[in-house]
């Protein structure tokens, strides 16, 4: 897993995800942000993730753990059968890791690319590689110690979207992709979460189940309800037929 941040961005090159020159000047509306991918630690059971110190904690790193370890303890994580929710538990705690050493989240990056390539390359698209590299790119974009790494503008979501349409909306994990697309979209704080990704991964979602106790972790004050049920009437998830039907305001 030695590889530099050279080979990152000839990966990304070659793959066509490159365009315009990296932004330097800060935006003040990132101020704004929650950083949902880096700071958002996910409920994830029983699956398997990189080691870590508190599982409620989104920085408390795992003490004595060597953070060379993890560009290819990520990679091993990744394995076709993981559960979604993992996957993106292990990429945000990559990232975390990152703080300690910014080329981590960069050699990570650089495996994923490869994945991709290797996959397309061999005629093969992998939709676990399109979703692992699309979230850890956006999830690095959220980290303030990333900011002045040489990353410019890969398109992490549109890869994210594309995963979760391809795997198609029967598949295992489709709503958990919903629920990832809806996280990198989610807007400043005080405004309104964005809807349509977390409407489907709402309406699907099972009492029990790791997904919902997640949206209920991070998402019940945002929805302004405490039960899954309670959510899937929000008005922040209505569309606009149903406000038409319902006379609910914008």
């Amino acid at each position: 897993m030695r590889l530099n941040t050279f080979c990152f961005w000839l990966g990304l090159a070659s793959l066509g995800f490159l365009s315009g020159p990296a932004a330097t000047a800060r935006d003040p509306w990132e101020e704004m942000f929650e950083q949902p991918l880096v700071k958002w630690a996910l409920e994830i059971g029983d699956a398997k993730s990189l080691p870590w110190g508190d599982p409620h904690s989104w920085n408390v790193l795992a003490a004595g753990y060597d953070i060379q370890m993890v560009p290819g303890d990520t990679l091993a994580l990744l394995v076709p059968d993981a559960p979604v929710l993992a996957r993106m538990e292990s990429l945000r705690r990559a990232v975390a890791y990152s703080q300690k050493d910014p080329r981590i989240a960069l050699q990570v990056l650089a495996a994923l690319v490869g994945r991709v390539r290797e996959a397309d390359a061999a005629g093969k698209p992998n939709v676990s590689a399109w979703f692992d590299l699309g979230y850890m790119y956006e999830a690095s974009k959220q980290a303030e110690w990333l900011k002045n790494q040489p990353m410019d503008d890969l398109n992490g979501y549109s890869l994210v979207v594309k995963a979760a349409e391809v795997a198609g909306g029967n598949a295992s994990g489709a709503l958990e992709m919903q629920f990832a697309c809806g996280l990198i979209l989610l807007e400043p704080k005080g405004q309104h979460p964005y809807y349509p990704h977390f409407r489907t991964a709402v309406l699907g979602a099972r009492e029990g189940t790791l997904l919902g106790e997640n949206l209920l972790l991070h998402l019940r004050d945002k929805f302004e309800a405490s039960t899954l049920a309670e959510m899937r009437k929000s008005r922040y998830l209505l569309t606009n037929r149903d406000r038409q039907e319902k006379r609910v305001p914008n």
